[in-house]
């Protein structure tokens, strides 16, 4: 895509802090006329080309023009996940609008206050939330602006609001047959005061919510014409590739440049420094800037570095497992519980101890990390896959002390992201990068530089012993999830609290989300620190904590000679969405039917993001190794706003879930990261995915809840469980092995 430098002007700001609008405490964040005024002014001095006169801006989500074109603001990054599809379709139902036929636009001001996520207070998108949370004031947001038209309308005609409606983008008086497109309601609505209260849509009125099988931009990105970040071009802009220190912690030594610097196209070789002071910030590393990434490619293969020994050195991630069983032991390690209730050490009866072990991962997004600078006039500008707008204003203000309202963002759809691009390391180096060169500068990671650039899923350990009595019951159930601290190194002071919780490493093990009653649970996470980077990554601390605990349960569940399926559900109370997902899977699986030799069933489930999901795995032996034959997936989602969107997430969960079963691995050895590419590090092929089955349960259609990252983790502990069925060998480290266990 061409960018030229029109999008260097002034970006409008649509509503001013400390408004009476604001102090009125309006949830949508209406503007008042005069702000309008005051924008549209703004904009003509500021030599905006796009003027805002007679354009109708209710809210912080809704743009309706006197030429009919309706824009529909989506102020969440959307990474293939069809973000932009779902979170317009719930704006466009109460506007009475097709979804498809409207311009999706991401916000002139990221930084707008309605913007920030609810929870976490930043801006930023993440966690199966965008949908879930974002739905009740999306809906009120499309429904202000449809009312705002419609007595536009009614005044117009003379005639009161409620004879009108609204018909796909027009408002229609139902006596006379008289109707108004938006566009040419926009100036005189624009005049109107917001109400205070708007009625919404019943569900069963819905024409787009919980009914669309398709999603936006589809047939561009079939066709390869649709434009992602990394097919960014500005005038004069330089590629950068960049060499990371090959040690965490390593620091440059010396630089020789000279067969770089000789390569065509090769325009400067520059260190940059680390940023140790800043959580998450980069580590030290070698770019090469260059016309184009062929050219600055080449360069960096030909750069001689010779690097600073580093305190990792010796690091070696085989060990870790083993390091962080022993750290359980000792007298420093504090247990933060998150269940708890009886005495689980006083329960009698059989015991059943396991531990489970997951290694290093990492997220490897098709189109991996990329992101374009431009630092001028005292500003800077990014266009990229901004999944954390905060995170560039961080990196703005840390390396440039450039404020907020000097930073812009040209917000772009990316090919995944898995929570790569929820780090800010790369962001902090392209900022270095086009503050020092004063021009354009697109950073680009290769494969290589993506798998080697830290920032890895954590690597964890639990140890579980469960109790089951005389009649087959749990008894007890002890835990500890053992694991550093996800989100410390991004929100300082976040361990500060008295609990000491961090929600991010005890998801599906808290108390909102565990399953299993028993009359004594001890459960808690254990904070292990090692130096290594983490990051975020998709379903974060569900897939450990999934795959111990659904580990155990079965392995409870055959202790007390129990059908695995049924010994779950007993332990369940006050669950009902739960259990019925867990019934329909068995149903569609086939549970407790006669399964021809050689195959078995493996069964698993899990709360999170206030869904359900059971997966049931089926397995089969063929010559010398056992294959995944089968995943039947039933999801309780509440209503599914994009169906098509939910079916496709729920499947590349399942892949991501298989990924985590039997290829995911990083390995550190002497401090060095061992993987480089997909040839060492193996990913899900299409020869690997077995039948699928996705059933969506609609639970309770008065709301979402998210699913982005809700299929992935009760994979590995379903395949492991179907594995033991049929060989009787229990898998508790992944990845496995799959060939070993005929």
């Amino acid at each position: 895509m061409r960018l030229d430098d029109q999008h260097g002007a002034s970006r409008r700001r649509f509503l001013k802090q400390g408004s009476a609008l604001l102090a009125a405490g309006l949830a949508v964040g209406f503007v008042l006329p005069e702000a309008n005024a005051a924008t549209a002014a703004e904009s003509a001095s500021s030599g905006d080309p796009h003027p805002q006169h007679g354009e109708f801006e209710p809210n912080a989500w809704v743009r309706v023009l006197p030429d009919d074109t309706i824009k529909l603001v989506v102020h969440k990054h959307d990474s293939g996940t069809g973000t932009r599809t779902a979170l317009a379709a719930v704006v466009a139902e109460e506007l009475d609008v097709d979804p498809f036929r409207v311009e999706v636009i991401t916000p002139e001001d990221p930084f707008f206050p309605q913007y920030i996520h609810p929870l976490w207070k930043v801006f930023s998108t993440g966690g199966s939330t965008s949908v879930s949370l974002e739905y009740e004031r999306l809906r009120r947001a499309g429904a202000t602006a449809r009312a705002m038209l419609i007595e536009a309308a009614a005044q117009q005609w003379r005639v009161p609001a409620s004879a009108c409606t609204t018909d796909n983008g027009n408002v229609v008086e139902a006596a006379s047959g008289r109707r108004a497109t938006y566009g040419s309601l926009a100036a005189r609505a624009a005049k109107l005061p917001a109400p205070k209260d708007v009625a919404l849509k019943p569900p069963g009125e819905f024409k787009y919510v919980g009914k669309l099988r398709k999603k936006r931009d589809a047939a561009q990105k079939t066709t390869g014409s649709f434009g992602y970040s990394i097919d960014v071009s500005l005038p004069g802009m330089l590629v950068a590739v960049l060499t990371r220190a090959p040690m965490i912690d390593g620091r440059v030594r010396s630089v020789d440049a000279k067969a770089a610097l000789a390569i065509p196209g090769v325009r400067d070789v520059l260190r940059i420094p680390a940023r140790p002071d800043v959580l998450g910030g980069n580590q030290a590393g070698v770019a090469v800037l260059a016309d184009d990434y062929w050219a600055a490619h080449r360069g960096q293969a030909a750069l001689q570095i010779e690097w600073d020994d580093s305190p990792f050195e010796s690091f070696d991630s085989s060990t870790l497992a083993a390091r962080q069983a022993a750290w359980l032991s000792d007298p420093a390690a504090r247990v933060v519980p998150t269940v708890q209730n009886g005495d689980a050490k006083a329960a009698g009866g059989k015991m059943i101890e396991a531990s489970y072990s997951m290694p290093y991962k990492a997220a490897n997004p098709l189109e991996p990390v990329n992101v374009t600078a431009w630092a001028r006039n005292g500003g800077i500008e990014y266009w990229g896959g901004l999944q954390v707008p905060s995170s560039a204003r961080e990196a703005a203000e840390a390396i440039g002390s450039i404020p907020e309202n000097c930073v812009t963002l040209h917000e772009l759809v990316s090919g995944g992201s898995f929570g790569a691009r929820e780090s800010k390391y790369w962001l902090f180096e392209v900022t270095w990068l086009a503050i020092k060169t004063g021009k354009p500068v697109k950073l680009m990671n290769s494969r290589e530089d993506e798998m080697r650039a830290l920032y890895y899923h954590a690597a964890t350990h639990h140890r579980a012993r469960a109790v089951v009595d005389s009649k087959g019951q749990l008894a007890s159930l002890e835990l500890r999830a053992v694991s550093p601290a996800s989100p410390e190194q991004w929100e300082p002071g976040y361990l500060d609290r008295a609990d000491r919780m961090d929600y991010s490493t005890t998801e599906a093990i808290n108390k909102w989300e565990f399953a299993y009653s028993a009359p004594h649970r001890d459960i808690g996470w254990v904070r292990h620190e090692t130096g290594v980077p983490t990051g975020w990554y998709r379903a974060v601390s569900y897939i450990p904590n999934v795959f111990a605990v659904e580990s155990i349960m079965d392995e409870a569940a055959h202790a007390a000679r129990r059908d695995p399926l049924e010994f779950r559900i007993a332990h369940m109370r006050e669950r009902p969405r739960h259990v019925a997902v867990l019934r329909e899977a068995a149903k569609r699986a086939g549970w407790g039917q006669a399964l021809p030799a050689g195959t078995a069933l493996g069964i698993s489930t899990n709360e999170a993001y206030s869904s359900y999901i059971a997966v049931i795995a089926r397995v089969k032996r063929k010559g010398e190794a056992v294959v995944v034959e089968k995943l039947t997936c039933v999801t309780d989602c509440g209503i599914a706003v994009s169906p098509g969107g939910v079916e496709e997430q729920l499947y590349g969960g399942l892949m991501w879930g298989l990924g985590h079963a039997t290829g995911d691995r990083i390995d550190i050895r002497n401090g060095r990261v061992q993987q480089s590419n997909f040839d060492t590090y193996r990913v899900m092929r299409m020869s690997d995915m077995p039948d699928i089955d996705i059933h969506i349960v609609q639970g309770d259609v008065s709301k979402p809840g998210g699913v982005g990252e809700l299929a992935g983790p009760s994979v590995a502990p379903a395949i492991a469980n179907a594995v033991f069925s049929l060989t009787g060998k229990r898998l508790r480290e992944t990845p496995f092995d799959l060939r070993m266990q005929a």
